[in-house]
């Protein structure tokens, strides 16, 4: 029976595994994190498909995770920071006693850092984040600044409001987005959508006081959401260009920061249909 390493369980991880164990595979599956990964980050999911109205990204990532418990991986919960092909078989963090017959690399994306002076600072303490999902269990009372133009700043100052805060969302241009999105935003009376940008932000009496233009302003919690990169473990023979039989990256990890399940979802599969077969051989 072939062995395949999936690192990751978003999504994509999921996908891949599913279908790599129905097809008769033997599956590890690698995650430190939650399952899920960034789909908790969604406010609400309304293209996938399946459910009519939409669905919230925290539920449809429960769903996700319960039908994943309901197949007989080996789940081991380390971070993989490095992903080696021998010559002949997979390795996964140098470990040379666990072989593998394919690998699928579901790592999917890490936010990018807006960059002014103090974010590190304020991140460390906990006053500034860049996924809401940190958040699940604990929202501040008050006010909070949410940076950033994109669908995923939009998301995030709604599920904001939605807790009962009060939100500013700061975007350097015109906020870029679909339609849903960008109307709900404006027509909340609990975001106020205002143009600048953060020139530095510090701590002063338990809040983050962010400097906008010549304004200092406190907020109990500041989200960056300016981006996200693909976030890859360091590949030992393996050439992502030209990758060995039994090697896939998919989903974000190989897209950026697209950030849809159902592509994410559709790559896990195909990946998975791929690679069964080239285990085979």
């Amino acid at each position: 029976m072939p062995k395949i390493a999936v690192i990751g369980a978003g999504p994509a991880g999921i996908a891949a595994s599913i279908q790599l164990s129905r097809a008769g595979h033997e599956v590890t599956v690698f995650e430190h994190g939650i399952i899920g990964g960034n789909l908790w980050n969604a406010g609400f999911v309304e293209n996938y498909p399946g459910f009519p109205g939409g669905i919230t990204g925290k539920h449809l990532a429960q769903l996700m995770e319960e039908q994943f418990q309901e197949y007989d991986f080996v789940l081991r919960r380390i971070e993989v920071t490095k992903a080696a092909f021998t010559g002949t078989h997979f390795t996964v963090n140098s470990a040379g006693n666990e072989e593998y017959d394919g690998m699928i690399l579901c790592t999917g994306t890490r936010p990018k850092k807006a960059g002014f002076p103090g974010e590190d600072e304020l991140h460390g303490v906990g006053l500034l984040h860049y996924n809401i999902m940190r958040l699940e269990e604990w929202y501040p009372e008050g006010n909070a600044l949410v940076v950033g133009g994109g669908e995923s700043s939009m998301d995030m100052a709604m599920t904001l409001a939605e807790r009962g805060l009060k939100v500013t969302l700061l975007h350097r241009s015109e906020l870029r987005g679909i339609k849903y999105l960008l109307d709900a935003v404006k027509i909340d009376d609990s975001i106020t959508v205002t143009e600048g940008s953060v020139e530095s932000v510090r701590l002063h009496g338990g809040k983050a006081v962010a400097r906008i233009g010549t304004e200092e302003l406190p907020f109990d919690l500041i989200l960056v959401a300016v981006g996200r990169e693909s976030h890859l473990p360091e590949l030992e023979g393996i050439d992502p260009e030209y990758p060995p039989a039994g090697f896939r990256i998919v989903g974000d990890a190989k897209h950026g920061g697209l950030g849809q399940a159902a592509m994410a979802v559709g790559d896990g599969i195909r990946a998975a249909m791929g690679i069964g077969r080239e285990a085979r051989k």
